[in-house]
């Protein structure tokens, strides 16, 4: 059997900042898989910034224990601090590269600081530089370079050093949609080729769909739910998750109906969204549920999407409501492996007016 090591242990970690009312970090316990893509969502203070400063030793925690690379990082000496460093790299919004220096000095950055000499430097920044596309580039500046050329810059400046961890702070805020899906990509193929641990933070939930292994909610300076990625973004638990889940696949009710659902059952009609995997698609389950118990369905909507490599449907349906009708259709539905959740109610007057 194969054991899948953690490549950073947080255990009961908590931080609170002088004069906040509530911790930032509060009792957080979680393992981030060697070799695996994590992200890290929450809204605005839920604690994700102070956890991720954390991780890369520029804050300091209350209580608890972390373990980076097998280190403990309580009282560390500064041979030791500097070696559990040389194993993160970090990259951000800002790309933070020296104006004056060409994409190949800035990537040799952390190798000079690390005491490796020039020529040795230089064949490390290049290959490096290579692995992220930019073969070729190595005497430009940043003010020549796009804004995804500096991001592909920042990687392999994070990266040169050979570390196994890489932690992406809103890294891809400052890119258009089509910059940051080639990022996502670049990011996603180093993970594999060089077993990298990724951990992202990151407000964008397209983000989190294209790359991520597994995700964390924060909330108030908890984790309130984590799991793998399917079973975040398509079976959400938690309200804050599904919150922030909200629009990030075609699913939703047409803006006429939202107004009108209430979440209280009433004579009318209930709505329902199926999200259907590869497999489950297979099956003609509306058509059979109409034909072997009489009950109207009506389609409201349906669309195609993906998470990851992997495509999915999801359907908007309506049928007169009852309870023994609902509680029959949810139970058939989740027999054939169809996620089936409850959207809402319509009344009668907006179902036949």
């Amino acid at each position: 059997m194969r054991i899948i090591s953690s490549a950073i242990i947080i255990n009961s970690l908590t931080k609170q900042y002088p004069g906040a009312k509530g911790k930032a970090l509060d009792d957080i316990t979680l393992a981030f898989n060697s070799g695996k893509i994590h992200s890290i969502i929450g809204r605005s203070g839920a604690g994700k910034t102070t956890l991720i400063r954390c991780l890369n030793l520029l804050e300091e925690f209350d209580s608890g224990q972390m373990t980076v690379a097998g280190q403990q990082t309580h009282n560390l000496t500064s041979v030791q601090r500097r070696t559990i460093l040389k194993k993160m790299g970090c990259i951000f919004q800002k790309f933070n590269l020296l104006s004056r220096k060409t994409a190949l000095e800035n990537v040799m950055v952390p190798l000079e600081w690390q005491g490796v000499d020039k020529k040795s430097a230089q064949l490390k920044a290049r290959e490096f530089l290579a692995r992220v596309g930019l073969g070729g580039y190595e005497d430009r500046y940043p003010s020549q370079l796009s804004g995804g050329q500096c991001q592909r810059v920042a990687i392999a400046r994070a990266l040169v050093n050979e570390s196994k961890i890489l932690l992406c702070d809103e890294f891809t805020s400052a890119l258009d949609p089509e910059t940051s899906l080639e990022i996502l990509a670049l990011l996603r193929q180093l993970n594999q080729d060089l077993a990298i641990t990724i951990i992202l933070i990151t407000h964008d939930m397209n983000v989190v769909r294209e790359i991520s292994d597994f995700v964390y909610v924060m909330d108030q300076g908890k984790i309130v739910e984590q799991n793998n990625v399917e079973q975040i973004l398509l079976y959400p638990q938690h309200p804050v998750t599904k919150a922030l889940l909200t629009g990030l696949f075609i699913r939703e009710l047409p803006h006429h109906l939202q107004h009108s659902l209430t979440p209280v059952p009433s004579e009318g009609d209930v709505i329902m969204r199926l999200i259907f995997s590869r497999e489950s698609s297979q099956s003609p389950v509306i058509a059979d549920i109409i034909r072997q118990y009489d009950i109207p369905i009506n389609i409201i909507a349906g669309s195609m999407d993906h998470l990851r490599a992997a495509v999915f449907g999801t359907l908007l349906i309506s049928a007169p409501y009852q309870e023994a009708t609902q509680k029959l259709i949810m139970s058939y539905l989740t027999q054939h492996g169809i996620s089936c959740e409850v959207l809402g109610y319509l009344p009668s007057e907006v179902c036949h007016g």
